[in-house]
């Protein structure tokens, strides 16, 4: 059986962060969860290791005390858990379990003894799909991976649904360096995969249920730093 982690990054997530979805995925898969604290100002950390302390063998916290974003908070954790060399494994799914836990289950159940190192989900709206978003995210997210897809023909509908899961193998050669972006750090593992020739061994399977959390920091005024990472992105690869 693959032996699997699972990050979850927190970020101010005391209200948002469902501790029945982590209970969920403590009970039916076998699964270690990380919740990684990037430097939370509420009660994040308190939240997080209270769930922890009851479930001690599969739920494990890692505290940063200084907040770094998101794409820090991963490449930190996922380099933290290459080092114990016990994952075959790693992925990182969002707070707000947007992507809801019995999705997360099912993208698990994809992972076989097969060629696929690393698979991602993707929010593609189809017949009677449960994808629910918000107007000006969608198409903040089409606009970002069609001139994405135009520069660097990646292939990919969805770069930026939080539910991805990679082989350590992988990771190792995607997570060398810290990402120059902190919203599109996605987009950066793709074009790394891509320059390595590693984007053939992955899979992109659909979402059937996918909704925006109310609190989300993905706004408007978001759209203007995506846009300055997407220079960032064209002229650092």
């Amino acid at each position: 059986m693959q032996k699997i982690a699972i990050i979850i990054p927190c970020y101010n997530e005391e209200k948002r962060l469902k501790i029945s979805s982590l209970s969920y995925l403590i009970e039916n898969t076998s699964i270690d969860i990380y919740l990684a604290n990037d430097g939370s100002k509420d009660r994040t950390l308190a939240v997080i290791n209270e769930f922890a302390s009851e479930n001690p063998t599969r739920c494990f916290v890692l505290n940063f005390e200084k907040n770094e974003g998101k794409a820090n908070t991963i490449f930190k954790s996922v380099n933290l858990l290459l080092e114990k060399n016990k994952y075959d494994f790693i992925g990182y799914f969002d707070a707000d379990f947007s992507t809801p836990e019995s999705e997360i289950k099912r993208l698990l159940s994809e992972i076989k003894n097969d060629e696929t190192s690393f698979l991602f989900g993707s929010r593609i709206l189809l017949l009677n799909s449960g994808i629910k978003r918000k107007y000006h995210r969608h198409i903040i997210g089409r606009v970002i991976i069609t001139l994405i897809n135009l520069k660097f023909k990646l292939g990919i509908y969805d770069t930026q649904c939080g539910a991805k899961i990679f082989s350590s193998s992988i990771l190792q050669q995607v997570f060398e360096k810290p990402f120059k972006t902190s919203w599109l750090f996605d987009v950066e593992i793709f074009i790394r995969l891509k320059k390595k020739n590693l984007l053939s061994k992955g899979r992109e399977i659909p979402v059937y249920n996918w909704k925006d959390v109310d609190g989300s920091k993905l706004g408007w005024r978001t759209g203007f730093k995506i846009i300055s990472e997407m220079l960032t992105i064209v002229r650092k690869y």
